[in-house]
């Protein structure tokens, strides 16, 4: 209809997560950042809570829920709980798509941490590419909501001048083949060391969202992008998280 915001339609092609059996609850959620009403899903895993809570930020584009959902097929059995969210006007999210992402990452945070069932003292936040800026830039009302316990940047897009405002222990997680490798890697690495412990880990054979181009590179509209998920640095982010949660 005439006036109505029409959501964009993603590029790449996003299964539907398969958590049938890893979940107790899978909880819809509505949030309002400014004026929009947003939607996401705090999937919980089975067994008794709390759980530690996986909060995901997304990567550039009009990304809804699912483009995450592999991640969380792997959080879940591993005890964490994960909060994944529509961006606005994208999947049951309002407004429309374009503005406002660091705003509403800030709101959905704030939805995510106090539902019943999460760990308030073990709350993890990963945030992708663009999402890392959104967290640096917002890092101190993220903590005002709730410290997190560590902060996983994957795909890390902050240098040694923007990474020291994220005061908490930190996963950077960056591709071999970004040209600027050493100033999003190990000098950022080295200046986040002043304020908070910090892990670095290069993916060898990755493109920049963390996937594995070792064997060609990736069909962003075939749905079995899902699986080619770099092992390495995955394995790396599920055992520092299991790490920093038992701490």
């Amino acid at each position: 209809p005439s006036g109505q915001a029409v959501a964009p339609t993603p590029t790449d092609a996003v299964p539907t997560p398969a958590l049938a059996g890893l979940t107790s609850e899978r909880r819809e959620l509505r949030f309002r950042s400014g004026e929009v009403e947003l939607a996401g899903e705090l999937s919980l895993p089975r067994g008794d809570g709390p759980f530690p809570l996986v909060f995901i930020l997304h990567h550039s584009g009009p990304v809804t829920r699912d483009a995450y959902g592999y991640m969380a097929e792997l959080m879940l059995p591993r005890g964490f709980a994960v909060f994944r969210f529509d961006k606005r006007g994208t999947g049951a999210s309002g407004g429309s798509y374009g503005c406002c992402e660091g705003d509403d990452g800030l709101a959905a945070y704030s939805a995510a941490v106090q539902q019943p069932g999460v760990d308030r003292k073990r709350v993890f936040i990963v945030a992708q590419s663009i999402g890392t800026s959104y967290l640096a830039e917002r890092f101190a009302a993220f903590a005002q909501v709730q410290p997190p316990r560590g902060v996983a940047l994957l795909s890390n897009l902050l240098t040694a001048t923007t990474i020291t405002s994220i005061t908490a222990p930190a996963l950077i997680l960056v591709a071999d083949s970004e040209t600027n490798l050493a100033a999003i890697g190990a000098d950022a690495a080295a200046a986040h060391q002043s304020v908070a412990t910090t892990t670095l880990y290069i993916a060898e054979g990755a493109e920049h969202t963390l996937f594995d181009v070792r064997d060609g590179p990736i069909d962003w509209s075939d749905p079995s992008w899902v699986q080619r998920y770099h092992r390495g640095a995955m394995k790396k982010l599920l055992t520092w998280l299991a790490e920093y949660a038992a701490m």
